[in-house]
């Protein structure tokens, strides 16, 4: 008997292919059945944007981990100048990637956060201060020198 390689490369090849999309699928799925998408952004009961609690958040949870970047005062003007951070030091300013720019301030925050230094740079850590319902708008504080430096 004699072997058709017009006949056998192609049914190797498609299965290979067939078994490459296969995977990337797979990988795909199981990428996303492991990632928390706990917020979304909507319409804010307070003022323009806000983010809201996809699903029930547990006291203590990790909401966000938003990497930033640490500029000096100086860079910062504008607009922009309400959406960033305090920095390490008086003249240094955090720039927020992700959500942690559009949660808006409250009194009594639901949310709370963090600086944490890791091998790429900083990040913003958000976490749940207490049980937060689905569908609940989260909040923190911005603190008495953010309101006092906006008099």
């Amino acid at each position: 008997m004699e072997v058709n390689l017009f006949i056998i490369i192609p049914i190797v090849f498609a299965a290979g292919i067939a078994a490459g999309i296969t995977t990337v699928i797979f990988l795909a799925f199981k990428a996303s059945a492991g990632k928390k998408e706990f917020v979304a952004i909507g319409a804010s009961t307070v003022s323009g944007r806000g983010v809201f609690a996809l699903k029930k958040i547990r006291e203590g949870d990790i909401i966000e981990r938003c990497p930033a970047l640490e500029v000096t005062d100086k860079d910062i003007g504008g607009e922009l100048l309400n959406y960033v951070f305090y920095g390490n030091n008086e003249s240094a300013r955090l720039v927020v990637m992700g959500n942690g720019m559009l949660f808006n301030h409250s009194s009594t925050p639901n949310v709370a956060y963090y600086r944490e230094e890791t091998g790429l740079g900083p990040e913003l850590v958000l976490y749940a201060l207490r049980n937060i319902s689905k569908g609940e708008e989260l909040f923190y504080s911005y603190g008495d020198e953010w309101w006092f430096t906006r008099q």
